[in-house]
């Protein structure tokens, strides 16, 4: 069969895919290659870059390939068979199909849809047309092997001639044609073939080392083409380097797996018949482990968020290509040498670190899904839809003492939550936006911080009234946005809530869009009595400053917000500023402390408007407790004082199975509940926890700021019980 002419129906179909190469590789041009296309293409990033930039290569050269075993005419040169040809057509439909797969998922994805225009659509059209054509070679493909039936089977056959003699006999056929310095150049073919292919030590007998050189050549051409192009940037060694290594990678992957099915380059015949090798463990770990660094660097940004490690530079990548290497590389090597072991005992052992290995990636890769997968926080309560906005402002009054220059006026970021139409529709307003998201420092063993799903609007309009204002504050080292439950909460029952971020007291503060760190007088090591006194001053100055600016501010709460009755509210230090700032503001009506020793003045002092203490099981500040060391006989002496100093009504509940970030959006985070005692969460249902806490306060508040019931126990929520 060998020597036989492929039938029609074959020779038909494979010229289709000799113009379904044609047609993708003018396609793959015009879009990676003419900047004024490529910037309006929904396909111009990675990963969907990683694939045509790897198949753009290859199939016109597997054309080509194909085109010249089709027409070779060398007299008693034994013909290719059919099937040999359909393998080659099947190939490169396939490389096709899988690049216009992959720009299918950047359309789907509306990747860069902003850019897209008329010039993008007109891609998109193109991308369409480019598919008709790969679905029509496909179909014409699968005719030509029902109509040839076994003359066209696609098993291989090893004694037929492998692609490269074919492909260098017949260009030296073309060659010869061409006058005496075709016949020359077809004379040079014709030794390349014999003795550089098939030679006592030609390519044939080094096939790995073929690939894995010409891999080098081909990833360096195209480096020193793009260099003296495009450029490669502000480190060019480096980048020089990572693409010959990226690029050497991704051709030894595909080319070994090419030669296998097509038989490019079939092994020399020996000149003994030997028994069939096992491919050494070793051979396949380092394949597998090659296989990796394509597939790394196409989604480079989804493994980065995976493990909470962005690839911001070269250094990076090339960290995340080793290390992913080397796993998968170390798995398929214990895999392999497991597989191969006879006796039982030496296949456990060797099962054992495999199964370690596997373990340890499983668990990261876990973590991994659970750190990028949506969170939603607990759904407000109330009538209204709730709005969101942000300001930054300066108390041009005082100087910051926490900040590192000296003279610096105190800025904060305030972020306001307030009530909104209840019609009020809008995409929900990020979560931590920008540079709020380092404010969490768990990494990969708690979710993304722009995964979780708000219920708030940014920028909704505000709703038709005047509303009352809280000003909430969080705890040491916390921001703002990190109470976002309970500020959502309140405002749909009809307030106006204002959370300021303590500058140089928080982890992250973000003041004019730049991120602000803390620093050692506005968060100390000291944690003395005198010193966190100080502190406090200024965080109750920071609340009161925030409640008279919200009354005077323009825009689209103006007119809405009645300040004339304020509640402060804060958890931890931020429930001892409340308190305090609630002593030094003739305004306030009532201040709640959730889960914060008592600092400042108003110890001693007491607090003339109403106070809610809200605690854990057992502690010193809400309940009944017997302290056992100097830390917990403090917080007794406080509480003690300070409701004893206090003129008003005093309400103190312990919520059973809380614990310190309960009454945070910690508890709406995904932390792995084995880790939960060190992130201070305890056994209660984490949401369940925050809508306890929420339902708490906003009865609270309705109490002290319109008149409400007092906010006594609540069957609904039996967690809940009065401080013994």
């Amino acid at each position: 069969m060998g020597e036989g002419h492929p039938p029609a129906a074959v020779r038909r179909a494979l010229w289709w895919c000799v113009g379904c190469a044609v047609l993708f590789t003018a396609f793959a041009v015009a879009t990676t290659q003419v900047r004024a296309l490529r910037a309006h293409s929904p396909w111009q990033d990675d990963p969907y870059d990683v694939v045509v930039s790897f198949t753009q290569m290859l199939v016109p050269a597997l054309a080509v390939a194909l085109v010249v075993r089709i027409l070779n005419r060398r007299p008693g040169w034994p013909r290719p068979a059919p099937g040999d040809l359909l393998r080659g057509g099947w190939a490169l439909v396939g490389m096709v199909a899988a690049t216009a797969a992959t720009d299918w998922i950047a359309v789907g994805l509306r990747v860069h849809e902003g850019a897209w225009d008329g010039t993008g659509r007109l891609l998109i059209a193109a991308l369409a047309g480019l598919t008709l054509a790969v679905a029509g070679t496909a179909a014409t493909m699968w005719w030509a092997i029902r109509r040839a039936g076994e003359r066209a089977r696609l098993a291989p056959e090893p004694s037929a001639p492998d692609w490269a003699d074919d492909v260098l006999a017949g260009a030296g056929d073309l060659l010869g044609c061409c006058g005496a310095a075709g016949r020359a150049a077809a004379r040079a073919v014709e030794w390349l073939r014999r003795v550089v292919i098939g030679g006592r030590h030609g390519l044939r007998r080094h096939r790995l080392a073929t690939v894995v050189l010409g891999g080098v050549a081909a990833s360096a051409w195209f480096t020193l083409a793009e260099a003296l192009g495009d450029g490669l940037g502000a480190h060019p060694a480096a980048a020089a380097v990572m693409r010959i290594v990226i690029g050497t990678a991704g051709l030894v992957t595909a080319l070994i797996p090419l030669n296998a099915y097509l038989g490019v380059l079939r092994p020399a015949v020996p000149s003994r018949p030997a028994a069939p090798a096992r491919r050494p463990a070793l051979v396949c770990a380092g394949y597998v482990a090659v296989a990796t660094v394509p597939a790394t660097v196409g989604f480079r940004d989804g493994i980065g968020a995976l493990v909470d490690y962005p690839v911001t530079g070269w250094g990076r990548l090339a960290t995340m290509i080793a290390v992913v290497a080397v796993q998968i590389g170390l798995i398929t090597l214990l895999a392999q040498a497991a597989r191969r072991r006879r006796h039982r005992l030496a296949k456990a052992l060797v099962a054992v670190p495999l199964a370690l290995v596997l373990a340890i990636v499983g668990t990261v890769a876990y973590l991994g899904v659970r750190h990028v997968l949506l969170r939603q926080l607990p759904a407000p309560t109330g009538p209204y839809r709730v709005g969101r906005t942000a300001f930054d402002w300066t108390d041009t009054g005082r100087v910051d003492p926490f900040a590192p220059e000296p003279g610096r006026h105190r800025e904060l970021s305030v972020w306001v939550w307030y009530p909104a139409p209840a019609g009020t529709s809008g995409r929900p307003a990020p979560y931590a936006p920008g540079h709020w998201a380092r404010m969490l420092q768990f990494g990969i063993l708690a979710n993304r911080l722009d995964a979780v799903r708000t219920h708030s609007v940014a920028g909704a309009p505000v709703a038709a009234g005047r509303f009352p204002l809280v000003v909430l504050e969080p705890g040491m080292g916390l921001a703002a946005p990190q109470f976002s439950t309970l500020a959502e909460d309140l405002a749909s029952h009809g307030y106006v809530v204002a959370g300021v971020t303590p500058t140089y007291s928080a982890n992250v503060t973000v003041l004019h869009g730049h991120p602000v760190g803390r620093s050692t007088a506005g968060n100390p090591q000291d944690l003395s009595r005198a010193n966190l006194d100080r502190l406090v001053a200024v965080w109750a100055a920071d609340a009161r400053f925030v409640a008279g600016r919200l009354a005077a501010t323009g825009g689209p709460l103006a007119g809405h917000v009645d300040a004339s009755r304020v509640a402060y509210v804060g958890h931890s230090f931020g429930g001892a500023a409340s308190l305090q700032a609630c002593h030094d503001d003739r305004r306030c009506v009532g201040a709640v402390d959730m889960d914060g020793t008592p600092y400042g003045t108003v110890v001693h002092q007491g607090l003339a408007a109403p106070l809610m203490l809200l605690g854990t099981s057992g502690d010193c500040l809400a309940g009944a407790c017997h302290p056992t060391d100097a830390v917990h006989r403090d917080i007794d002496t406080a509480s003690r004082t300070l409701r004893a100093a206090s003129t008003s009504q005093s309400f103190r509940y312990e919520i059973t199975g809380a614990e310190h970030f309960n009454f945070t959006d910690y508890g709406a985070y995904y932390i792995p509940t084995p880790l939960h005692g060190l992130a201070q969460l305890g056994p209660i249902s984490c949401d369940r926890g925050l809508v306890v806490v929420s339902a708490y306060v906003t009865a609270f508040a309705d109490h002290v700021l319109r008149g409400g019931p007092a906010p006594h126990p609540d069957r609904r929520y039996p967690e809940v019980r009065p401080a013994a």
